[in-house]
């Protein structure tokens, strides 16, 4: 079984970016796909970098990710990452990744993993995460007005100038992650998310009927939200019972819970998987 890190690194490599500046994909070595097959099979290096991280966090997790992604198996070079901007004793902001291409040009990167949840009635900011305190209108607004401008204040230039060298800095904000479409009326969930490429959310009240849509079903853990590897429990074969028993924990923890779906008969982990998100009545 190949490891849940490199199957989360092949997924931020193949480029699953809901907002992006660049084709990143341009400066990945030509065999990276075969180097990240031999480092499936020895991955203690990933690991090693992974176990490093103090934070827990989903999106630390993720820089991690891309960090090692950009030093191993890209042709740019890291200069600076996650560097603090400093005026006169008070921070201004923070550098996710400044690199150079091989032609010698300055990329300046703001990176995030982000999983949004469509709610048309909140146009403009229709794309809101899970917990309702972000969305991708912030998110994108915030980036370009203040982290992508940073490396452009006298501050910055003084405090970098042995590595910028007065050369231009070209933004790129490169948001990766998953959108979700609402299911709450859609009779076949399956093909919505087929034909849409999208994931897809539900109210609690109404995840019964789309849970009779599918046969199994597994929670996703974190920070696996990625690729839907790293699974700890196998796929739960749906009943009547079944359905009873998780809706009754969900009532008992009002969170929003991230689920992967199979429409496999058997107990096995299956060729497509749903990604579906299951939110409170008052969400």
């Amino acid at each position: 079984m190949s490891s849940p890190y490199v199957n989360d690194l092949r997924w931020l490599m193949e480029g699953h970016l809901i907002e992006s500046d660049l084709d990143l994909s341009v400066y990945w070595h030509g065999d990276w796909s075969q180097s990240l097959q031999a480092l499936s099979a020895n991955p203690r290096p990933l690991e090693e970098a992974v176990a490093a991280c103090k934070s827990h966090f989903l999106g630390s997790y993720f820089e991690v990710l891309f960090s090692f992604a950009i030093q191993h198996f890209s042709t740019l070079k890291v200069l600076l990452e996650h560097e603090q901007i400093v005026d006169q004793g008070k921070t201004l902001g923070e550098v996710d990744m400044l690199v150079e291409t091989p032609d010698g040009d300055l990329l300046q990167f703001e990176i995030a993993i982000k999983f949004y949840l469509e709610r048309p009635d909140l146009y403009p900011e229709h794309w809101i995460g899970p917990n309702k305190n972000d969305s991708l209108h912030k998110k994108v607004s915030r980036a370009r007005a203040h982290q992508l401008t940073i490396l452009a204040t006298d501050s910055a230039k003084k405090q970098w100038q042995s590595v910028i060298k007065g050369r231009p800095i070209r933004p790129c904000l490169l948001i990766y992650g998953r959108l979700f479409l609402s299911l709450n009326e859609s009779k076949d969930a399956a093909g919505l998310m087929n034909n849409s490429g999208f994931g897809g959310w539900v109210y609690a009240s109404n995840a019964p009927l789309l849970l009779t849509q599918f046969s199994s079903v597994r929670a996703v853990e974190k920070p696996h939200w990625l690729s839907l590897s790293g699974f700890q429990n196998d796929y739960e074969v749906f009943n009547a019972a079944c359905i009873k028993r998780w809706l009754e924990g969900f009532n008992n923890d009002s969170r929003p819970q991230y689920l992967c779906f199979s429409q496999d008969a058997k107990n096995i982990q299956p060729t497509t998987k749903y990604s579906v998100f299951v939110v409170p009545d008052t969400w």
